[in-house]
C-alpha cells in the first residue's frame, strides 16, 4: 500500500523536473529520440514477439525506452496480472541494458568528436549557445504561481502539494477506463496521467521544481519503490531464471537495433550525424547520470585543447541530457502506460 502510493507522488515530481522550453529549445534531439523508441516499438512487436514471444518482448520494451521507473510499472502490472515472472523479467531488462547503452554510446560519441574537430566550423555555436540565445529571449512560460513565502516550503506542504495533483490525476484518470475492458485499462493511464499533470502544475508554478527533493523524501520514496523489485522474484525458480538469458539478451540486442535504425533516419533528415543520431537513440538505455558520465568521459579522452574539448562538450552534452530526458523521464512512462495494457 505505501509502494502504491508513493509511485504517483514520484511521477506527479518527476513531471515538476521537466523544462518546456528546454526541450522546446532541442526539438531536433527530443524528435530522434521519439522517433528511436517508434523502432523499438516496431521490433517489440514484430521480431522480438516472434522470437521471444509477445509477452517476453513487450515486458522489455517499457524498460528498453527508458529505466526503473517504466520497469516497476510493468513489474506492478505483471504482479496483479497473476505473472510475476514478467515482473522479474522487465527488473532484469532494466538492470542490464546499460551494458550496451553505455559502450554503442561512447564509441558513436568519440566518433562524432572526431568528425567535429576535423570540422572545427561546426564548433562554431553549440546546442548550449543555442540555449543561451533562447534564455535572452522570451522564453516560453506559463508560470502564474511563485513558490510562496519561505516558511511555508516545508516537507508536509511540499509533499502536499504533490499528493493533491496526484490524487487530482488520479480521479481524472478513473473517468477514463474503457468500457467492457479489464479495469486496468483507461484511455488515459494513470500513470501517464500523474507524469503530465507534474509538468502542467510545475510549469504553472502549483508545485515547487523537484519537490521531493528538496522536501528531502527522495530517497525514501525511491527506497520504498524499490521494495516492489522482491515481489517478482519470490515466485520465479532458478530454472526460470536461467530461461530467461536468451530473451534478455536476444530483446536488448534488438531493441538497441531498432534503436538505432529509426534514430539514423531521422538524423537524416534533421541534419545530424549517424554517429549523434545513434548515441542520441541510445540515451534510452541508460539515461542520466549515464548520459553525461559518458559525454564527459570521451570529451576528457580527446587529443585536444583545453578550448577544443570545452567546444566539443558544448555540443555533446546538452543533446545527450535532453536525449536522455526525453526517453527515460517523458516517453517511458507513456510508452509503459500504453503498452503494459497489452500484455496482461
Amino acid at each position: 500500500m505505501l509502494t502504491a502510493f508513493m509511485i504517483p507522488l514520484l511521477l506527479v515530481n518527476l513531471g515538476t523536473s521537466i523544462s518546456i522550453s528546454q526541450l522546446l529549445s532541442e526539438w531536433k534531439t527530443v524528435a530522434i529520440a521519439l522517433i528511436g523508441l517508434v523502432g523499438l516499438a516496431l521490433i517489440s512487436f514484430t521480431v522480438s514477439s516472434m522470437l521471444f514471444t509477445r509477452e517476453y518482448a513487450l515486458s522489455a520494451s517499457s524498460p528498453i525506452a527508458g529505466g526503473t521507473i517504466a520497469a516497476i510499472i510493468t513489474n506492478e502490472a505483471a504482479v496483479a496480472a497473476g505473472k510475476p515472472e514478467y515482473g522479474a523479467f522487465a527488473m532484469l531488462v532494466v538492470s542490464f541494458q546499460m551494458f550496451i547503452g553505455m559502450p554503442v554510446s561512447s564509441f558513436m560519441l568519440k566518433k562524432e568528436s572526431e568528425r567535429l574537430l576535423n570540422n572545427k566550423h561546426l564548433l562554431a555555436i553549440g546546442p548550449s549557445d543555442v540555449m543561451m540565445d533562447t534564455e535572452k529571449k522570451k522564453k516560453f512560460s506559463i508560470h502564474l504561481m511563485g513558490d510562496g513565502p519561505v516558511q511555508y516550503q516545508t516537507t508536509a506542504i511540499i509533499t502536499m502539494r504533490v499528493a493533491i495533483i496526484a490524487v487530482i490525476a488520479y480521479l481524472i484518470s478513473n473517468l477514463t477506463i474503457i468500457p467492457g475492458s479489464n479495469p486496468t485499462n483507461y484511455y488515459l493511464n494513470p500513470n501517464v496521467a500523474y507524469l503530465l499533470f507534474g509538468i502542467v502544475f510545475g510549469e504553472v508554478g502549483f508545485l515547487v521544481k523537484n519537490g521531493l527533493q528538496k522536501a528531502g523524501l527522495y530517497g525514501f520514496t525511491m527506497l520504498c519503490l524499490y521494495s516492489l523489485t522482491p515481489n517478482s522474484f519470490t515466485s520465479v525458480t532458478p530454472e526460470a531464471l536461467l530461461d530467461m538469458v536468451i530473451p534478455l539478451v536476444g530483446t536488448l540486442v534488438f531493441g538497441a537495433i531498432g534503436i538505432a535504425i529509426f534514430s539514423i533516419i531521422a538524423g537524416k533528415f534533421l541534419g545530424y550525424s549517424v554517429y549523434m543520431s545513434i548515441a542520441i537513440g541510445m540515451c534510452a538505455l541508460m539515461g542520466y547520470p549515464g548520459t553525461q558520465i559518458v559525454t564527459d568521459d570521451v570529451v576528457n579522452a580527446l587529443s585536444a585543447s583545453s578550448e577544443e574539448k570545452a567546444a566539443v562538450s558544448n555540443v555533446l552534452l546538452p543533446r545527450m541530457l535532453v536525449g536522455g530526458f526525453t526517453t527515460v523521464s517523458i516517453a517511458s512512462v507513456i510508452f509503459a502506460g500504453i503498452i503494459t495494457p497489452l500484455i496482461f
